[in-house]
């Protein structure tokens, strides 16, 4: 019943991030069809209690990735304005909705208000959904530790969601020894018994507050935080947190006491509070609120754990207390106290550990909200404040008992030799020719989005076999952000589609598509092998390893994910308040052809764009990590290189300018690329201005194992740092330094070893882009690098001629140094982003940089100068 909530659950992380599964489930009517049928009144009978739970699950993490999907600031991408960057939108950091949604349609909140109804919570993600029930075993035999288990489901495809929850999951499965005690001890009538089950007790919270608690602040091999407290804060944070929603259809609403026209519920986000754990601890010992305000915040929760919880909770509560059963054990005069007073310091060790337990949720707090928040007052995910914190801590204090420390000595933890220290094994214009023309409307991209194969046009003449292969190849890509996080089950679920990617197993079915369709595939199969490398395999599948060898051949470059395959060709253009443009719009004719038929359909929707006011977004399609600096990281490559047909225009007309001597012209196309230049500094800097860096390093770590494998061998970390600044295969940079005749990484005279070493690597780096560019690129970059062909030589060249007035070479001087200056401008910005992605790294590139500089000064025209040198040696 619920299996199109399942499909879409896989898909969250890539879907749910940007809002297209917004989109897609708005204009997908078939599919809000198969949703509304899980809300039909007899949807769950016949279904187990642990059907319905996975149920609500699914529909939960459904409805939050519909709900707050693409409001995250750079989730959606980059936006432009007439053809270019709209700066002003990024004030705020936010490029996503402007909003999220106020009320749930019916095939989503049908099923969810059915679910909610039977279980008896209240219909949002809870703790149950995000820690008690979503959890597998790796190894079904083998224990629940952190390296053995993953979660089911996931907003993000980020290690960090999944470390934080799995901590929790930890923390739950250790914390049964002490609900066993907890139990054993309420239960028993014997005061000895009693007496072992309370050391039992403290040796088990003992566990969960020095072994397990501080796995959530565990590090990698190097030194990157598994869980980072600014990507919590920043971005899983803001989608699990309380707020309020209308259900549409919701006749209960009025009984929430939530919003305007009672038409709102107020839902509390998933929370530690929604946990048993600590409220059965409480309610067993004996531990009173004095708060009002406390037991509201903890009621409220209270109503989110699952019924059964519920019910163990009560009857904890119905019967005597721990701590008043010990008080009624107190001697009387004449009798012996050595008993009593061995249950009061038991007792009073048992209390230390649950403070031991609410300190380090303090710390929690502090480290996960209220640092990277820079905040003194915070409020949690489940909507309070944590002001109850420290009247709960105090209220604990106050639950000890008194305690005779005069006849005894101090006791140690109990337990030590028996329990060591438990250590968790980490986990581990009109339409070019070519597909690739640098002359084309989209500059440097691909002629053609990204699109699904059904809405391709080429998708017409495939032989169907092949066509179903190819869905299901999109299929896998667009589950990787929820499948490759920390090793998890990609790889197995690229192996179970082998059958259906038979057809590609036919290299003559690989070669005889269009060439879009095969740069297209080229694309996602780079990803979708990269995405296996991440999860631990050295090559991919043979199902997916074989087409890739024989498609890379076809399109002539290495099989290996680089800029080509993360960027240019991996993007996608959505107008806001349109669906998601179909492939047919805009993609190459049948298999075999490509066509100009979709020159008017571009024109139609510029027109249809300028007449709706709204800007452009293009933004990318694969994703691994799902998380918006990733988004943010290549959807500003994407727009730098769609507007790099400006800096084509203006090379062609330079050298038109330059064959014709026309030099007014000449000046005209360096101008021309100083502004261009100019103009992506200052967007650059709008953008480092107004995103939050902290989390940028972090991503750049959890994307590295994706994107550092090459073809020879696997990069450095100083090698994926030139990649990053060189822009992998992009062809931008190195057109830009053969125009103007400088080298684009001179040598560095310098005594440090480290820069020396950098300087090389980024020097191999430049030259092995070369191999991963498409043709059409390293055609036009070869043709730039023909001797005499560049600018430089041209205003050289005009300093000889006599006929060329002096006003004129000032204006060739001029214009060539601001080009030389603008240039300097922009490497620096390519520095600045290396000083965000890799800190420790910033020094020796800002040397390198120190250096291109100085080589740019040297290279500075003097032509005035010059000529005045000529006329002084040939007038003496």
């Amino acid at each position: 019943v619920f299996e199109a909530f399942a499909e879409l659950a896989e898909m969250l992380p890539g879907l749910g991030l940007t809002g297209s599964l917004r989109q897609m489930l708005d204009n997908d009517t078939e599919m809000q069809a198969r949703l509304l049928k899980s809300g039909q009144p007899g949807a769950l009978e016949g279904l187990s209690e642990d059907q319905i739970e996975r149920a609500f699950s699914v529909v939960g993490y459904t409805m939050v990735a519909y709900w707050r999907g693409g409001t995250l600031a750079y989730s959606t991408g980059v936006r432009g304005d007439s053809g270019f960057i709209n700066i002003k939108s990024l004030e705020g950091g936010s490029c996503g909705f402007d909003d999220v949604r106020k009320t749930l349609p019916a095939f989503i909140s049908a099923p969810m208000l059915l679910l909610s109804k039977h279980l008896q919570r209240p219909p949002m993600i809870d703790y149950a959904n995000t820690v008690l029930y979503n959890w597998v075993r790796i190894d079904r035999n083998g224990p629940i530790t952190m390296s053995n288990i993953r979660c089911c489901i996931r907003l993000t495809g980020l290690i960090d969601e999944e470390w934080f929850f799995k901590t929790h999951v930890v923390i739950e499965s250790e914390a049964a020894h002490a609900v066993s005690a907890l139990i054993a001890a309420s239960n028993t009538e014997d005061e000895s018994e009693m007496l072992q089950h309370l050391v039992a007790l403290e040796e088990a919270l003992w566990r969960v507050v020095r072994a397990c608690l501080p796995i959530m602040y565990e590090r990698a091999e190097d030194g990157t935080p598994k869980c980072s407290e600014h990507i919590f804060y920043q971005i899983l944070r803001p989608l699990i947190k309380s707020g309020s929603l209308a259900f549409e259809g919701d006749d209960q609403a009025a009984g929430e006491g939530a919003g305007a026209g009672a038409a709102e519920r107020n839902l509390a986000g998933p929370s530690g509070a929604m946990s048993s754990l600590l409220p059965c601890i409480d309610a067993a010992l004996g531990i009173q609120m004095t708060s009002d305000k406390l037991r509201e915040a903890l009621a409220k929760f209270e109503v989110s754990m699952p019924f059964e919880h519920r019910r163990f909770l009560e009857k904890l509560r119905g019967a005597p207390t721990i701590r008043q059963r010990i008080l009624l054990t107190r001697p009387v005069a004449g009798e012996s106290k050595d008993h009593y007073e061995a249950l009061v310091r038991s007792f009073n060790r048992v209390i230390s550990r649950v403070l031991d337990f609410r300190w380090q949720h303090w710390q929690y707090v502090k480290n996960f909200v209220m640092k990277p928040g820079n905040i003194s007052h915070a409020v949690g995910s489940g909507g309070t404040t944590f002001d109850f914190l420290q009247q709960h801590i105090t209220d604990t204090e106050q639950a000890r008992l008194t305690e005779n420390i005069e006849a005894f000595s101090r006791c140690l933890t109990p337990g030590a030799p028996a329990w060591p220290p438990m250590r968790l094994p980490p986990v581990t214009y009109p339409p070019a020719l070519e597909f690739w023309s640098v002359d084309g409307e989209n500059g440097l991209l691909a002629r053609e989005p990204l699109v699904h194969p059904k809405d391709a046009a080429w998708a017409s003449n495939m032989p169907a076999p092949m066509l179903e292969a190819l869905k299901s190849v999109w299929d896998l890509a667009l589950r990787m952000p929820a499948l490759c996080t920390a090793n998890g089950p990609f790889v197995k679920h690229v192996e179970d589609a082998a059958t259906r990617l038979a057809p590609m197993q036919d290299d003559r079915n690989v070669i005889n598509m269009s060439e879009a369709a095969r740069e297209h595939l080229m694309t996602t199969l780079c990803h979708i092998a990269a995405g296996c490398i991440g999860c631990g395999q050295r090559r991919p599948p043979r199902c997916i390893d074989k087409p890739l060898q024989v498609v890379a051949r076809s399109v002539g470059r290495p099989p290996r994910l680089d800029h080509t395959e993360l960027v240019l060709c991996n993007w996608d253009r959505t107008q806001p308040g349109r669906e998601v443009h179909k492939g047919s719009q805009r993609s190459s004719g049948p298999a075999g052809t490509d066509t100009h038929a979709n020159g008017q359909q571009v024109a139609d929707e510029a027109e249809e764009a300028a007449g709706s006011g709204g800007e452009p977004t293009l933004h990318v399609v694969w994703r691994f990590l799902a998380m918006p600096d990733e988004e943010w990281y290549r959807a500003i490559h994407i727009y730098l290189h769609d507007e790099a047909r400006d800096v084509v225009s203006a090379i062609r007309v330079g050298h038109v300018a330059m064959r014709d001597q026309n030099d007014h012209v000449a000046v005209g196309s360096m101008v021309k690329l100083s502004v261009w230049l100019n103009k992506f500094c200052d967007y650059f800097d709008a953008h480092f201005e107004a995103k939050d860096s902290r989390t940028e390093s972090v991503m750049i770590r959890r994307l590295e194992p994706f994107i550092s494998h090459g073809t020879f061998h696997d990069l450095t970390w100083e090698e994926t740092a030139c990649w990053v600044y060189c822009m992998g295969s992009s062809v931008l940079l190195a057109a830009l330094h053969a125009f103007l005749g400088v080298k684009m990484c001179p040598q560095v005279d310098t005594d440090s070893a480290e820069v020396g070493k950098m300087a090389a690597v980024l020097r191999r780096t430049l030259e092995e882009g070369r191999v991963y560019m498409p043709r059409p690129h390293r055609e036009f970059l070869e043709s730039l690098e023909k001797p005499g062909v560049s600018v430089r030589q041209y205003c050289i060249r005009r300093f000889g001629a006599k006929s060329v007035s002096v006003e004129a070479l000032h204006d060739l001087e001029v214009s060539y140094n601001d080009a030389l200056n603008a240039l300097v401008r922009f490497l620096s910005r390519r520095v600045h982003l290396i000083s965000r992605f890799f800190p420790h790294l910033a020094s020796t590139f800002g040397t390198i940089h120190s250096q291109v500089e100085a080589s740019m000064r040297n290279n500075r025209l003097q032509l005035l100068k010059m000529r005045q040198r000529v006329y002084r040696s040939l007038q003496n």
